[in-house]
């Protein structure tokens, strides 16, 4: 199995904006007009400079125990919450997605003019960029599970349930140079920044769980946003 790159326009995802509504600090209320206007505008600005990319892999070559994922002789520290959730798997998706250089340099321009509210509304818009291409890309690893026939977990990324950023360099190191233009700084944290990378384990003993954020100590991770 090879490595894959897909490079979308804006128009290709499904941003939702309820989730930008929680990124900007609106929990289950209805934002003021001018707020849903302003958002709206800087989406009608992505979607001209915004070029999201995916990027993905299949492998095979995996040995899991309580504490660790091994994949292709690269053993990462995944912590014994997602390290549990991968044993069921046979085949391991890795993956990384971004919203792109272009909107990096977008929200770059915006601090250097000192906007700080259009930095703010364009930071919360980006990350919903961000995983709304993890949503994409996770529908490909589904439609490859489903022609499989198998079952596929949630996908988990480093810096979450247990699951060190600094292990962030194992997980590249499966992957090309570089991988959808993306470098890590020596802080193993990914540049652009609206950026994202991850695993989905695909198996047939796979079942359908929730994200465990009743065991998880990480009180400000995105999943929690609903609770």
């Amino acid at each position: 199995m090879n490595w894959t790159s897909l490079t979308l326009k804006l128009s290709d995802l499904e941003l939702d904006r309820n989730e930008i509504y929680l990124n900007l600090g609106y929990h289950g209320v209805t934002p003021e007009e001018h707020i849903i206007l302003m958002v709206d505008d800087i989406i009608s600005h992505a979607n001209e400079i915004c070029h999201p990319i995916v990027g993905y892999e299949f492998y095979e070559q995996i040995n899991i125990n309580r504490h660790f994922l091994t994949i292709n002789d690269i053993p990462m520290k995944t912590g014994h919450v997602i390290a549990g959730y991968m044993v069921p798997a046979t085949i391991i998706a890795a993956f990384v997605v971004t919203a792109g250089q272009e909107y990096d340099d977008y929200l770059h321009e915006l601090k250097q003019q000192g906007d700080i509210v259009t930095e703010f509304f364009a930071d919360a818009i980006g990350s919903e960029i961000a995983e709304s291409s993890v949503r994409y890309v996770t529908q490909l690893v589904n439609m490859k599970a489903d022609e499989l026939r198998l079952m596929t977990t949630n996908s988990y990324s480093p810096g979450y349930c247990g699951w060190h950023v600094r292990e962030q360099k194992q997980l590249f190191a499966l992957m090309p140079e570089n991988p959808c233009g993306i470098k890590l700084n020596e802080s193993s944290l990914m540049h652009p920044v609206k950026s994202v990378s991850g695993i989905i384990g695909l198996g047939a003993k796979i079942e359908p769980t929730p994200y465990a954020c009743d065991i998880c100590g990480m009180v400000t991770c995105f999943k929690r946003k609903v609770n």
